[in-house]
């Protein structure tokens, strides 16, 4: 059975109603184990135990690496990217929130009353896996005060940006096969035959993104070509005669220095090195770092469910609806799933 990002719930609930309120979240690589480990309570007030931390983490692709070599290592998020999707999440914070929230309130929140010029945010390569209109908190759908008032008021979407992403993805290898990912990290991964490499696989995210803001937000298209000078230069040369103006983010300091330069708005997004071992959220940023940890690693075993973020036959129909496919071990769960999906999509589509 497949289901969508924004349904991940459903599994949630039916865990729940099961009486597995506490489950582990598992790497089916016997180097790797268990990855977190989620105590579902109050629906807005969950806990996730990190059992692997980035540094364990980094340690357990060193000895992937020591037993089956760079390539195979490289089929697996690097530690950064790790601590990237837990952040993605929404369960543990970016490293210089105060920075951000600074220059967001100073550069945002336009009041188009009052006759200010709107605001759009540009997101640079880096940071569009990573679901960054959540983790900064600006969307203007989500985030608008009273009064109308929002962080920014859409997005420039840099047609530079979307062209690395496309070309790196077009470009991208295919991951090993299957057999000899099944050999080093379990039989689960005889699925993912034909299936992109995790780099690939994090492009693809960041690609999905850029298509979400493009068809469900306000914005601007762009035009610029692919580098970091010609993006930025592109950005400042489209509003230059506007009364309109972006404000860029990115994870790489070059970036943000030389936009500066070019006198547009401009902040560096830090994450942390690791995170804590012990944090709360709610049930929907659970299910936002299961789909964003069975995408970037392929498999996650939970009880009574396998969760396969890319399988052999997943469709671009799969990725746009951001689809994950569960082989449920469990006829009790599965029937919930069945029970529930058909309500769900009903309510969505009203």
């Amino acid at each position: 059975m497949q289901l969508a990002h924004d349904d991940l719930m459903l599994l949630l609930n039916g865990l729940y109603e099961l009486g597995e309120e506490t489950f582990s979240v598992v790497h089916p690589a016997e180097e790797i184990g268990e990855l977190f480990c989620v105590n579902l309570g109050d629906a807005a007030d969950s806990t996730v135990s990190m059992t692997t931390g980035a540094v364990t983490y980094e340690d357990a692709l060193d000895e992937i690496e020591r037993e089956h070599g760079p390539t195979v290592r490289k089929e697996l998020p690097n530690e950064a990217a790790y601590v990237k999707a837990v952040t993605a999440s929404g369960l543990v914070d970016i490293q210089n929130r105060d920075e951000l929230d600074k220059f967001i309130t100073r550069y945002g929140y336009q009041d188009l009353q009052e006759g200010h010029p709107p605001r759009y945010a540009g997101f640079d390569t880096n940071l569009l896996p990573w679901r960054m209109h959540d983790v900064l908190g600006i969307d203007p759908v989500l985030h608008t005060k009273s009064g109308g008032r929002a962080p920014v008021n859409g997005y420039a979407l840099l047609e530079g940006v979307d062209t690395e992403l496309s070309i790196s993805y077009r470009y991208g290898k295919k991951a090993m096969p299957a057999s000899a990912l099944a050999d080093a990290f379990g039989h689960e991964y005889e699925r993912l035959a034909g299936q992109p490499t995790e780099d690939n696989r994090e492009t693809r995210l960041g690609l999905r993104e850029f298509r979400r803001l493009r068809e469900t937000r306000p914005h601007d298209i762009i035009p610029t070509e692919t580098g970091d000078t010609n993006i930025i230069d592109g950005c400042a040369e489209y509003y230059a005669d506007k009364p309109t103006g972006a404000i860029l983010f990115s994870n790489d300091y070059g970036f943000v220095d030389e936009a500066r330069e070019r006198k547009v708005p401009s902040v560096h997004v830090d994450f942390s090195v690791d995170f804590p071992r012990r944090v709360t959220g709610t049930w929907g940023e659970i299910a936002t770092l299961l789909y964003q940890l069975a995408v970037l690693f392929g498999v996650l075993v939970l009880p009574r469910a396998t969760l396969y973020g890319v399988w052999e036959g997943k469709t671009e129909r799969n990725w746009k609806h951001e689809e994950i496919d569960i082989d449920t071990r469990s006829e009790k769960l599965a029937a919930i799933l069945e029970r529930d999906q058909p309500i769900v999509q009903a309510h969505a589509q009203r």
